[in-house]
């Protein structure tokens, strides 16, 4: 699953629970709030966590994006190479 796509459910989920949080008895309310700042703590550890991951490895991906895009046209050009016919089929 997208990260991305996984904090924002977080988040919405979280948003529902304030909701339902309204609606409670008091003490049910009391104890739903402990739980939902609980839970934003944790997702904010995890979104600074995803972020900072993502900062420190975006240069990797980048390289490994250059070399997947360079053995794919090299990749594409022996597919070429093979169904070539006629004379200078060795060629590309």
């Amino acid at each position: 699953m997208d990260t991305e796509k996984l904090l924002k459910e977080l988040r919405e989920k979280i948003d529902e629970l304030i909701d339902q949080a309204k609606n409670a008895g008091a003490e049910a309310r009391e104890e739903m709030d402990d739980v939902i700042e609980d839970l934003k703590k944790q997702r904010d550890k995890l979104e600074d966590k995803m972020k900072d991951f993502k900062s420190k490895n975006e240069p990797k991906f980048e390289e490994a994006k250059f070399h997947i895009r360079k053995a794919a046209e090299e990749l594409e050009q022996a597919v070429r190479k093979i169904f070539r016919k006629g004379p200078g089929a060795e060629e590309v």
